[in-house]
């Protein structure tokens, strides 16, 4: 999976490709807003709307981060990567 990321102001975009199970990488970020992330991480507190669009072998997430707030995309890969479930 690829996984790109960019925050301007307090919207992030994450573009993953080339996924292989889109259900199970819902289920981890469903769980991650709920705060029930996997990974040993808080930046879902820094979360302040979250929409998820589906794709063919790709997922977008756009995030609206709280105000001030910057999330690190080490984070969101580290979370997503399936070697770190």
């Amino acid at each position: 999976m690829k996984i790109r990321s960019k925050q301007i102001g307090t919207k992030l975009t994450v573009n993953l490709d080339e996924v292989e199970d889109s259900s199970q990488v819902i289920n981890t970020i469903q769980s991650c807003a709920d705060g029930q992330c996997a990974c040993s991480t808080d930046e879902y507190k820094k979360v302040q709307n979250m929409e998820i669009i589906p794709g063919k072998d790709s997922l977008l997430l756009n995030i609206e981060v709280k105000s001030g707030e910057v999330i690190d995309p080490n984070c969101i890969s580290d979370c997503l990567t399936p070697e770190n479930k």
